[in-house]
C-alpha cells in the first residue's frame, strides 16, 4: 500500500544533477552550499556533462561514470530533460530522485502530462520512488540534510514535528514562522504534485520514524483515500497527532487547487468527516496550526473538556467567555474549596469562580499568582488550564518562568500560557517559553480554538477508532412494502401510507387513511418530487386529492415527455420539525451519514454535519450539537421541545440499515424525517434510495 521514502530522506549518496553557478536560477548552488554547511552527511556527487570542475570538486559528466551507486538524484533540469536524467539514473542503480521544476501536467499541459505519465511507468516498472514534480524540496534536520534551495533554511532547528506541505510557495514561509514560534522539526517536504510518493507515503514514513512526535499538513487533495486512512489510523495509534490545513473548500479553492498541482480535490466535508473518524485535527489557517501545534507538542491530552482560566484583565476574561461559547467550549465549574482559596489572594470584590479575573493587583505577586493555578488545576472539575501571560522581549525582562512551570511540574493535566493579542516574539520569548515549559498562545481567539483542538483530540483517544465491517445483508427488494417493514427493522417508522396505482385509487385511499392527507406522485422521473410539482399537502377531501392528483400528474409530463406514472403515494399528514438525515457511498473514501435540518431548504443554508459510517448515539449527538439551528430542537417560540432521543435513535437505526445493505445501497435519504414533540416519536415522511447497479 505504501510507498518506501527511506531512500529519499536518509540517503547515503546524493547526486546533484545540472549543477553549476546558475543551474536552477542559482537552485544547484544553494543547494550545494545547504550540504556543505551540513558537512556532507551524504557523500554527494555533481553530475553536468558541460563541466569537469565545479566549487573545487570534479564533475561527473552522467550517473555511470560516479564511482558510487546513487541513492538520491536532485534534478535541477528543465522539465523535458528530467525522464532521460530519470531512466539513466535507474540503469545505474538510482533509488529516489526529487524533481523541482515544473510543468508535469498541472492545469491543461498535454506535454507535461505526458511527461508525468512516462515518470509514473517508470516508477511502478523499477521502483524507483519520487518527490514532486514542482516542488521546493525537502528536510532532514535532525541529518543537516536540507534539499532547499536558498540558504535561509539553516535557521530552522532540529525537533519532532514532521511537516508536508503540497504547496511549495507556502512551505517555508510556513516552517519560519512556526519556528519564530518555538517549533523544531524531524523532516519536512514539499511534496509538489505527488507523481508517486505521496501524502499517505510521507505520514507512513513519518510514524515509524521515532524522532518524530506530530505531523503537520497542508493538503490540496488526496490522491489515495485508502492508504491515506490507514496511514492516519497508524499515527493515531501511534499516539502521533496529524494537524492539517485543508485547501479546497470553496468551489474556487478546489479548482485552484486542481490547476495548481493537477490534485483531486475532495469534497471538503466528506474529508472532513474522514478526520474526525481517525483522530485528524482539520485547523482552519495556517496560523492556527502553528497555534495547536504549539499545544499540540506539550503531548498531554485532556481526560474531558472542562477549561479553567486565570488571568488578571476582566475585558481579558470577557472575550475568552465569547470565545468559548463561539466555539462550543467548556467551563469547568470549580469546587467551593478552591474558590474559596483563590479568594485569598485575588482583589477584594471579585470572585474566584471560574474563569478567574484575579484583578491587576496579581500581576505584580507572581509567586501568589503562580499558587492560585496550582489550586485551579488541581481541582476535580477541571480537565486543562489556561494561564495569561507575556513573553518577555528582552533577557532583562523581570518575569520569572518559574511562575509557569511549577503549575507544569504540579499537575498531568494540560496546561497552557495565552497573551491576549499577538505578539512578535524575540528570542528572549522563545527561551523563556522554552524555560516556562508551557506554549504561549497568540491570542484569546487562537487560545480557544487551540484548545478545543485538543478537546476533540482527547475526547478522540478515549472513543478509539471505529471502522464498518462489511455487509452481511443480503440483497432483497426495498419497493413497496418491503421499505416499510425495512426500516421498521432498525427503528425507522413511516406515517400511515398506501399506494395506489392512480387517481380513484388515491382518492379511495385518502378516505381510509382520514383527512387531512400527503399526496405524492411516483414516478423514476420524480426522485426529487418537490422540484417537478409531485408534492401536495394538507389535502382535506376527496375532490382535493382528484386535482391534486390530476394537476402533478400533468406538470410531470409537461415537464418530461413520456414520463412513466407509476402512481401516487398517499399518507397521513405529520407535523413536527423538519430533519435530512441521508447515508451515502462516497466513491473515495466510503460511507458516511449525513444529518441536518431538512426539507427544500436544506441545499440552501447548508446547515449540516458529517460522520463516516457506523454512527452510535454518542456521534448522533455531536452531529446534532455541531448544527447551527440546533436550537430548533428546544423550546422555541412556544412549541415544545422536540423528541431528540427518537431523532438520535433514527440516527443510529439508519446507520445499521445502511451497513447491513451496503452492498445494495449508494444512497439512502430521509428528508423529511418529521420530529414530533418530546415522546412523539419521528416520521420518514419521504424516503429515496438509490442502488447500485448491477
Amino acid at each position: 500500500m505504501f510507498h518506501s521514502a527511506e531512500p529519499f530522506f536518509r540517503p547515503r549518496t546524493v547526486a546533484i544533477v545540472g549543477a553549476s553557478e546558475t543551474g536552477g536560477g542559482g537552485w544547484a548552488k544553494a543547494i550545494y552550499q545547504n550540504l556543505e554547511y551540513g558537512d556532507f552527511p551524504a557523500r554527494t556527487y555533481l553530475i553536468n556533462p558541460k563541466r569537469d570542475e565545479l566549487w573545487g570538486n570534479k564533475v561527473y559528466p552522467d550517473f555511470k561514470s560516479i564511482p558510487d551507486e546513487i541513492d538520491l538524484a536532485l534534478t535541477i533540469v528543465p522539465a523535458q530533460y528530467v525522464p532521460g536524467v530519470l531512466e539513466e539514473g535507474v540503469s545505474a542503480g538510482l533509488k529516489a530522485a526529487l524533481i523541482y521544476a515544473a510543468r508535469f501536467g498541472e492545469g491543461n499541459d498535454p506535454e507535461g502530462k505526458k511527461r508525468a505519465d512516462a515518470i509514473k511507468l517508470l516508477c511502478d516498472e523499477t521502483g524507483l520512488v519520487v518527490c514532486g514534480p514542482n516542488c521546493m524540496g525537502a528536510l532532514s534536520l535532525h541529518n543537516k540534510q536540507l534539499f532547499y534551495p536558498a540558504t535561509r533554511v539553516r535557521s530552522l532547528s532540529a525537533g519532532d514535528t514532521g511537516v508536508i506541505f503540497q504547496s511549495g510557495g507556502t512551505f517555508m514561509f510556513w516552517l519560519e514562522r512556526a519556528s519564530v514560534r518555538g517549533l523544531g522539526f524531524s523532516f519536512a517536504v514539499s511534496s509538489g504534485n505527488e507523481l508517486n510518493l505521496d501524502l499517505a507515503d510521507y505520514i507512513n514514513f513519518l510514524v515509524d520514524d521515532p524522532t518524530t512526535k506530530m505531523i503537520v499538513c497542508m493538503v490540496e487533495g488526496i490522491r489515495r483515500p485508502l492508504a491515506f486512512k490507514e496511514a492516519a489510523r497508524r499515527a493515531f495509534e501511534a499516539e502521533k497527532p496529524i494537524l492539517m490545513v485543508k485547501v479546497g473548500r470553496s468551489a474556487a479553492g478546489k479548482e485552484a487547487a486542481q490547476s495548481h498541482t493537477g490534485a483531486l480535490a475532495s469534497d471538503d466535508l466528506v474529508l472532513r468527516a474522514v478526520c474526525k473518524q481517525y483522530g485528524v485535527t482539520c485547523c482552519y489557517s495556517l496560523d492556527e496550526m502553528i497555534e495547536a501545534a504549539l499545544v499540540f507538542k506539550e503531548r498531554r491530552w485532556p481526560k474531558g473538556p472542562r477549561i479553567a482560566m486565570a488571568g488578571y484583565s476582566g475585558g481579558g476574561k470577557g472575550l475568552f467567555l465569547d470565545y468559548a461559547e463561539d466555539e462550543g467550549a467548556v467551563m469547568a465549574t470549580l469546587s467551593e474549596e478552591t474558590v474559596a482559596a483563590c479568594e485569598t489572594e485575588i482583589d477584594e470584590g471579585l470572585s474566584g469562580q471560574n474563569p478567574i479575573d484575579c484583578g491587576a493587583g496579581i500581576a505584580f505577586r507572581q509567586k501568589a499568582f503562580s499558587w492560585l493555578c496550582q489550586q485551579v488545576v488541581a481541582d476535580e472539575g477541571v480537565d486543562i488550564m489556561a494561564i495569561q501571560g507575556q513573553l518577555p522581549t528582552r533577557d532583562d525582562d523581570p518575569a520569572n518562568p518559574i511562575i509557569f512551570s511549577d503549575v507544569f511540574d504540579a499537575t498531568d493535566k494540560p496546561t497552557i500560557a495565552y497573551t491576549r493579542v499577538s505578539q512578535n516574539v524575540s528570542d528572549a520569548g522563545r527561551r523563556f517559553q522554552e524555560a516556562s515549559k508551557m506554549p504561549f498562545v497568540q491570542g484569546l481567539d487562537s487560545t480557544i480554538k487551540a484548545l478545543q483542538h485538543l478537546v476533540q483530540y482527547g475526547a478522540a483517544r478515549d472513543r478509539g477508532i471505529e471502522t464498518l465491517p462489511g455487509s452481511s445483508g443480503d440483497i432483497v427488494s426495498l419497493e413497496g412494502d418491503r421499505l416499510g417493514r425495512t426500516l421498521g427493522e432498525f427503528g425507522l417508522a413511516l406515517p400511515k401510507s398506501i399506494t395506489a396505482s392512480d387517481v380513484a385509487g388515491a382518492v379511495t385511499g385518502a378516505e381510509k387513511i382520514g383527512f387531512p392527507v400527503a399526496l405524492k406522485i411516483l414516478s423514476p422521473e420524480a426522485s426529487h418530487k418537490t422540484e417537478v410539482g409531485g408534492v401536495s399537502l394538507n389535502l382535506k377531501d376527496p375532490d382535493g386529492v382528484k386535482l391534486a392528483a390530476q394537476t402533478m400528474t400533468a406538470n410531470l409530463l409537461a415537464r418530461s415527455p413520456g414520463a412513466q406514472v407509476q402512481g401516487f403515494l398517499v399518507q397521513e399528514m405529520v407535523d413536527g420539525l423538519e430533519v435530512i438525515i441521508g447515508a451515502r457511498e462516497d466513491s473515495q473514501f466510503g460511507p458516511f451519514m449525513v444529518v441536518g435540518f431538512g426539507g427544500v431548504t436544506v441545499e440552501a443554508t447548508q446547515d449540516v454535519s458529517l460522520r463516516m459510517l457506523p454512527v452510535d448515539k454518542d456521534t448522533a449527538r455531536e452531529m446534532l450539537d455541531e448544527l447551527r439551528g440546533k436550537k430548533l430542537l428546544d423550546e422555541f417560540r412556544g412549541r415544545s421541545a422536540r423528541d431528540v432521543e427518537a431523532l438520535v435513535k433514527a440516527i443510529c437505526g439508519l446507520s445499521d440499515l445502511f451497513a447491513s445493505h451496503r452492498n445494495q445501497l449508494v444512497d439512502f435519504e430521509i428528508n423529511p424525517l418529521m420530529v414530533g414533540a418530546e415522546g412523539e416519536g419521528v416520521k420518514a415522511v419521504d424516503v429515496r434510495f438509490v442502488e447500485r447497479e448491477e
